[in-house]
């Protein structure tokens, strides 16, 4: 619930010269209202909250100012509650909320398609966490970075992902609210040397040994099991295959259509982009496909989703099934994540003597430079027992 309670405080000076502050509690009339007219004498201070922060206003003022501008900050919060971006009638000052300053720098935002798409989807998924944070923030001059932090924890435990795009989005949103805001160099909430250690290392590919695969899906059961025999031998991504529908499979060409469409969840029509507009077919192993197949006959109780909860939505516990899993085969709880499954995927598949174009297609990257570190996964040990290392001398 939004905060908008505004109380007015008196700055007192103590008898050692130090100066404190102390609740004013305004004269009341025999009926329970406010004296319009309290003429008291002192220096007096609005204060409210914001989120989590206590906020105070600049300017000592009269009792008679501080009671006519904390009705003006009370109406003020309660239309910046409602949506509104309106001025602050106490400073004069125009405050753009995180939504606001979102859709304002995405409105002005040129360049390559490329680089719009990639604000565009870190933007909204700050957007998203913000609404629910613990430390949420109203304002776009509220965020800090601790706030950033928290959400490249967030993007790293809750998402799935790695270090390298946890970090760039975090400095996207950097981007957008010094943006808004029109800061200097350095003066974001967080600088690109925050993330140095990162950005100037290659990223970590985790794969998984075919004892670590087996173990895994041997503690799977039912739907459990299509669901992460469809990760490893498909190479989707999380939203790819939770906003998956049966409409999506084509059943002759043995596929699946990955494509921007509205989805029904519940009560609600959501829109799924694919990451990158990486829009693409996805070949079904033919054991993939069986599965899918009797899945299709015995699914209760029927969905136009694949992987649907009981009530028949989107699911968004894959990820807290994959540790639950990988906890009951007795496998590292940590190694065991969605993304990891797509790398062990793409590693298997160039092992196995595919192309980087086929990889890059199946997996729905733009160039062949983004899989490259693929290969830097594969040891000369299994490129050796793959036969490859004897290609091209005969």
């Amino acid at each position: 619930m939004a905060n908008l309670k505004v109380s007015i405080i008196e700055r007192i000076k103590t008898a050692d010269g130090t100066w404190t502050t102390k609740p004013v509690r305004p004269k009341l009339r025999p009926d329970g209202g406010l004296y319009l007219r309290d003429d008291r004498e002192g220096k007096f201070l609005l204060t409210w909250r914001e989120g989590s922060q206590r906020r105070y206003s600049d300017v000592i003022m009269t009792m008679r100012e501080a009671l006519a501008q904390k009705k003006q900050k009370e109406l003020y919060l309660a239309s910046i509650a409602n949506g509104l971006v309106v001025e602050d009638p106490t400073d004069g000052k125009v405050r753009l909320t995180v939504a606001a300053a979102i859709n304002q720098f995405l409105d002005e935002l040129t360049g390559a398609d490329k680089t719009s798409t990639a604000y565009t989807y870190s933007l909204r998924q700050f957007e998203q966490w913000n609404r629910t944070a613990r430390t949420k923030k109203t304002y776009v001059d509220q965020i800090d970075r601790p706030h950033l932090m928290l959400f490249k924890k967030f993007l790293e435990t809750e998402i799935g992902n790695d270090q390298f795009t946890s970090a760039w989005k975090c400095i996207r949103v950097n981007k957008m609210v010094k943006t808004v805001l029109r800061l200097g160099a350095g003066q974001g909430p967080v600088k690109t040397s925050d993330f140095s250690d990162v950005l100037n290392r290659k990223p970590v590919v985790t794969t998984y040994t075919k004892e670590e695969r087996d173990k895994f899906l041997t503690a799977c059961a039912g739907t459990k099991l299509v669901v992460w025999t469809l990760f490893l031998k498909c190479g989707l991504r999380y939203q790819e295959l939770s906003h998956m529908e049966w409409v999506d499979i084509d059943w002759q060409k043995h596929v699946v259509h990955v494509r921007h469409k509205l989805v029904k969840n519940g009560d609600k029509t959501v829109e799924f982009i694919p990451k990158k507009w990486s829009v693409r077919d996805v070949a079904l192993p033919s054991d993939v496909y069986a599965m899918l197949r009797e899945l299709q006959t015995t699914q209760l109780p029927k969905s136009h989703l694949v992987f649907p909860t009981r009530s028949g939505r989107i699911n968004p516990h894959l990820w807290d099934n994959c540790k639950r899993i990988a906890k009951r085969a007795g496998l590292d709880v940590g190694k065991f994540k969605p993304k990891n499954f797509r790398s062990t995927f793409a590693t298997n598949r160039l092992m196995s003597g595919y192309g980087l174009q086929e990889v890059r297609d199946q997996l729905g990257h733009r160039d062949v430079h983004s899989i490259e570190h693929y290969l830097a996964a594969l040891s000369s040990e299994e490129l050796a027992r793959s036969g490859r290392a004897d290609a091209g001398w005969e």
